[in-house]
This record gives C-alpha cells, structure tokens and sequence, in this order.
C-alpha cells in the first residue's frame, strides 16, 4: 500500500473531476475546430501549469514552516520533463505545418483534461537524475535546486 495522501493531494485529486467536467462545460456543444499541434501544446501546457501550482504551493508552505534549505541535485521532475517535451512536440507540430484541424466536443475534452491532470497527479513525485541516471520518487520536490553537474 502506498503512502497516505496529504491534504493537499486529496484537494488536488478532488479538483480533477471538477476541472474536466468545467472543461467540458466550457466547450459548445456543437464543438469548435482545433489544429492537432495546438491541441498537443494546450495538454502540455495544462500539464505544466498543474506543476506549477502546486510548486508555488509546496514553496509557500515551506516557507511557513521554515524548512531546512533546499538540497542540490541533477535531477528534474518528471512532470515537468514530460510538459515541456510534448509542448515542444506540439509547437514543432505547428511550425512545420504537420497538424490537422480535429473538432473538440466536450466530452472528449472533459475526459482529455481529465486524463492530462490525473497523468500530472500520478507523476508528481518522480524525479529522473542523470548523474547516476535513474527515476525515483522524491515527494515535495519542489526545494530541490536544480544542477547539471552532481556535487
């Protein structure tokens, strides 16, 4: 069994059904065309926001507790590695003309933001170090200041 979940992670894991179904909500009901690359970076993006937030909230919190300093590691969060190479992806998609128009209807995009924020859920506390290269977990990671080099 794994850990139990924080407070903040069962408000995260609340939010999730809620934003879909905002999402879905948002969109007409007869749809609206959307470019296959833009659609890709959009994902990437809500993912990479998701990340964000609840960065900002870890180093608020961190701040109020006075934590001890943040460690150094070559590592990034997995999160954020796979946001930002699928946003590349998506943009590349765009640039070089390789993307289609697709009609988003809401229930498809309720359950693709869904699945892109329960995806960032499940990947939030992994980090891949290149110096040895592995992936492991490391809650709260946000403190961790981030170097190419190993110490």
């Amino acid at each position: 069994m794994g850990m139990p979940l924080s407070p903040a992670e069962k408000v995260e894991l609340a939010a999730i059904p809620c934003a879909a179904i905002g999402a879905g909500l948002a969109v007409p009901a007869a749809g609206f065309p959307v470019e296959v690359g833009i659609l890709v970076s959009g994902g990437a993006l809500v993912l990479l926001v998701q990340g964000g937030m609840r960065d900002v909230w870890l180093l608020l919190r961190a701040r109020r507790r006075k934590t001890p300093p943040a460690r150094i590691a070559a590592c990034m969060c997995v999160e954020s590695a796979v946001g930002l190479t699928v946003l590349l992806a998506g943009v590349a998609l765009v640039g070089f003309g390789l993307t289609n128009p697709v009609v988003l209807r809401p229930v498809p995009v309720a359950l693709g933001a869904g699945g892109v924020l329960a995806i960032g859920f499940a990947l939030k506390d992994f980090v891949f170090e290149w110096s040895p290269w592995r992936i492991r977990r490391e809650k709260n990671h946000a403190q961790i200041v981030v170097r190419f080099r190993a110490k």
